[in-house]
């Protein structure tokens, strides 16, 4: 998977997200062995780039499609990197996901707390919802919550708007294409959770710590 970062194809995901290596950075200042969470792992440009800040310490567990998982692991085993946890890739099935496996991990308690997640798979509420109420459970005091494509919508994505993809008009009402869905998480979960404080919105990104 790592070949391509340096395909011009996947040119606007080949860079690792700026947020989430600043307040790993600041992680480090006090917890030497943080556990990261990425949840989608496009073409592993940020899961590179923490795999070589982390070091081989803590740990980096994966949620996203289990071939890309298995991918993304495979390559980072050859470039050294030994702290990748790979069992959390869901199928290709419909309805299968990451919230489905974040759920079945955390109620047979077999996923560690994370100091840092970061949110950037499907951008949609019937995934994204439930995988938001997990990881508040999952996440550490002073650790911190991602959330990727903040102004995303299916009206304006390049592969699934009407236009490119006429299976979304059957798939999803007019009110679901235009919205944001990921601000209608944090507007919903992450905002009216006193346990969590809204940090900042940087770029694309907004950043969510518990207290």
């Amino acid at each position: 998977m790592l070949e391509k970062l340096k395909d011009p194809a996947f040119r606007t995901v080949s860079r690792p997200d700026g947020s989430v290596m600043n307040y790993l950075g600041q992680i480090l200042t006090h917890e030497a062995n943080p556990v990261f969470y990425e949840i989608g792992v496009g073409v592993g440009a940020t899961t590179l780039a923490v795999a070589k800040l982390l070091n081989n310490h803590g740990k980096i567990v994966l949620f996203s499609r289990e071939q890309d998982v298995r991918e993304l692991a495979a390559d980072l085993g050859k470039e050294g990197f030994n702290n990748i946890e790979s069992a959390w890739g869901s199928p290709n099935k419909i309805y299968s996901g990451y919230h489905f496996e974040l759920a079945r991990g955390f109620v047979e308690d077999l996923l560690p707390p994370f100091d840092l997640a970061y949110i950037d798979g499907g951008h949609v509420f019937h995934l994204d919802a439930p995988a938001a109420c997990i990881l508040k459970e999952l996440c550490k005091p002073r650790g911190f919550m991602i959330f990727d494509d903040w102004t995303w919508s299916l009206a304006i994505s390049p592969t699934l708007q009407p236009s490119k993809r006429p299976r979304t008009k059957d798939e999803y009402d007019d009110r679901q294409i235009e919205a944001c869905h990921v601000q209608l998480v944090c507007k919903a979960l992450m905002d009216t959770d006193p346990r969590f404080e809204f940090v900042a919105l940087e770029k694309d990104s907004a950043v969510y710590r518990r207290r």
